[in-house]
């Protein structure tokens, strides 16, 4: 009875140590910063090709 009290006790253990390991790590990933300034050059070159496009249809 003693060894299965220390075997939960280790599963235990290693499964929250797990769960925080991997909530560190998805926080991190959220918290990067991308730049921006690539996605309105991609808006602009958009607006750019709808606007040729009408004008030569």
């Amino acid at each position: 009875m003693k060894n299965l009290k220390k075997i939960i006790g280790l599963f235990a253990f290693i499964f929250l140590t797990g769960i925080f390991i991997t909530i560190i790590s998805i926080n991190t990933s959220l918290n990067k910063t991308e730049p921006t300034k690539q996605t309105v050059e991609i808006e602009k070159d958009t607006l750019y090709l709808l606007k040729a496009e009408k004008k030569t249809t």
